[in-house]
């Protein structure tokens, strides 16, 4: 399986993404872009995240892991990734609805 993926927006033909989150527990691994963007917003995720920020003020291997993981999504662009996918989606959404 191939762990990395063009980044979008204006990166997309110099920069790939690897296809893996390295702060939830089971260190998922994805098949494409959009399925780790999925997973980036889920709730799970979410809580993932927020509960080492938490931890990692007194833990270490905590911290380090955030870092790592805030480093990976400036690095790859992550921000802009989703909110192109967000665009994308009302868009789809306006059209399906007509408004």
């Amino acid at each position: 399986m191939d762990l990395l993926a063009p980044a979008s927006g204006s990166h997309a033909q110099t920069k790939n993404v690897p296809l893996v989150c390295n702060i939830c527990p089971l260190r998922p691994t994805f098949s494409d872009l959009s399925h780790l963007l999925t997973h980036i917003s889920s709730k799970a995720h979410l809580s993932t995240y927020y509960k080492l920020k938490i931890r990692s003020s007194s833990d270490e291997n905590a911290r380090q892991t955030v870092e790592h993981y805030d480093i990976w999504y400036a690095e790859n662009d992550i921000e802009s990734s989703m909110s192109d996918r967000m665009k994308n989606k009302e868009e789809r959404k306006k059209i399906k609805t007509g408004t």
